[in-house]
């Protein structure tokens, strides 16, 4: 294999068409220029240049080489100028993973601020379980991965910054009043609303609820937080969801929370990254983004 230096001489020289010109561009002695191309004809196996009056010509056998050559420069100069680009903030793509709630609830909410600040930056978010974001964060599929998790729980190969602090309550429809605070049993024994198995928040629940003695027994399971809400407003049963995501409805009226004799547990919406793996221009500016707004609310 030729070395690339001969062709960064060659390129110099078929460009100026003067080893002096090119020993210049190049910073390197006239002899060294002549080195370049005596090594890469000899290499060849080929006259690349003739000598005239008027300096250095290619042969046809050389402009053939400069054709190849020129194409492959102008695709470096490409690339060095969509590098600067997405230093620069100008282009770049980051790719979240993040279940369905907390893309509606927690990210696209705080992603006006980033899209008015770097319009140029694509960003795309793929909906899934937090345990199928870290196998694809792992796999490299996506960038930046938010995730549920009990705060202060670390996962192995992973840096984790909590980004927020939420919880589960159990909600009825307006108007439904309550005269104490019920126990596990009490809770139990109504028609109740929660999250298909496969979520971590569903897994969580019937943990808190088997601690205190009790087992969950659903009427529904379904697939998010809304369509629980929209069929506790129904009046089809006692839904558990995210406060926090309902804070307007409970405020309203629209939904009552249930008072507990027993506590539900918290968790945390955690960004997750691969360790030391360094980021793009891109997916790290989104991540300092949301580091800063960590620092400045753990809890909405």
């Amino acid at each position: 294999m030729v070395k690339l230096e001969f062709y960064r001489v060659f390129y110099a020289v078929a460009k100026t068409g003067n080893l002096s010109k090119a020993s210049k561009e190049l910073f390197i002695s006239q002899p060294a220029v002549s080195y370049g191309i005596k090594q890469l004809e000899e290499q060849l196996g080929g006259r690349l240049f003739v000598r005239t009056a008027k300096g250095m010509e290619l042969t046809p056998e050389g402009k053939m080489i400069y054709e190849y050559v020129s194409r492959a420069y102008d695709e470096l100069a490409a690339a060095e100028n969509k590098f600067s680009q997405m230093r620069a903030l100008e282009e770049g793509t980051v790719h979240i993973g993040a279940s369905d709630t907390v893309s509606k609830y927690f990210i696209l909410p705080r992603l006006e601020y980033f899209r008015k600040a770097f319009p140029k930056i694509t960003i795309k978010i793929t909906n899934r379980t937090s345990d199928e974001i870290l196998s694809l964060l792992k796999a490299g599929k996506v960038d930046i991965g938010f995730i549920n998790r009990s705060e202060g729980k670390d996962i192995q190969g992973m840096d984790l910054v909590s980004c927020a602090e939420i919880g589960e309550c159990f909600v009825a429809a307006k108007g439904e009043t309550f005269s104490h605070p019920l126990s596990v049993g009490e809770l139990t024994a109504l028609p109740l609303i929660v999250l298909e198995n496969k979520a971590n928040t569903r897994r969580a629940l019937e943990k808190a609820i088997e601690d205190n003695g009790g087992r969950l027994s659903p009427a529904f399971e379904l697939c998010s937080v809304d369509l629980i809400a929209d069929c506790v407003k129904a009046g089809l049963g006692v839904g558990c969801v995210t406060k926090e995501y309902f804070e307007k409805d409970l405020a309203s009226g629209e939904l009552t929370e249930v008072p507990l004799a027993f506590s539900l547990p918290r968790r945390s919406i955690s960004m997750a990254t691969i360790a030391g793996m360094p980021p793009s221009f891109a997916t790290k500016k989104l991540k300092e983004y949301f580091e800063t707004f960590a620092q400045n609310a753990r809890e909405y």
